[in-house]
């Protein structure tokens, strides 16, 4: 189904005519307002709104909010970045990763995870790996495998 808004964003002056909050797909900083950013659900970068976007989203939002602070501008860049486990069969997912335009952005090796084609050892990354990766890093404030993208052109 087709992703929307909140009313309550929708209905604020923050917001673009999507009803998401109107940022820069890079920077992730508000396009009129440069105190405000946006990232995951709540952006409206045309990409898919995933926990592996808002992810990669988070770091790019908090060192572009610092230099925002010190008066200085955003540096870091968010290049569209999103996955999807697809489930095909029991024991076997697709997981696809990709940036913006639909550019595939594999975070491992082809050799060891192809993200074009079903595998069992995709399933269990997914199924046993990340889950503990999530609950015994990122919500404990470890991240290994995300950080601010590169700089941008002043």
């Amino acid at each position: 189904p087709p992703q929307v808004a909140p009313q309550f964003l929708a209905d604020s002056p923050l917001a673009a005519a999507s009803g998401f909050t109107d940022v820069d797909q890079h920077t992730l900083q508000h396009v009129r307002y440069p105190n405000v950013f946006g990232l995951g659900d709540a952006g409206s970068m045309p990409n898919a709104k995933t926990a592996a976007a808002a992810r990669k989203q988070a770091p790019v939002v908090a060192v572009n909010a610092l230099r925002q602070l010190d008066g200085k501008g955003p540096t870091a860049g968010y290049d569209g970045y999103g996955s999807c486990p697809l489930t095909v069969e029991r024991g076997k997912i697709v997981l696809a990763e990709f940036g913006y335009g639909g550019k595939l952005a594999p975070s491992f090796p082809t050799w060891l995870v192809d993200g074009t084609k079903p595998a069992r050892l995709s399933w269990m990354l997914k199924a046993d790996l990340l889950p503990w990766i999530y609950w015994n890093g990122m919500l404990k404030g470890r991240e290994w495998l995300a950080g601010p993208g590169g700089l941008i052109a002043q």
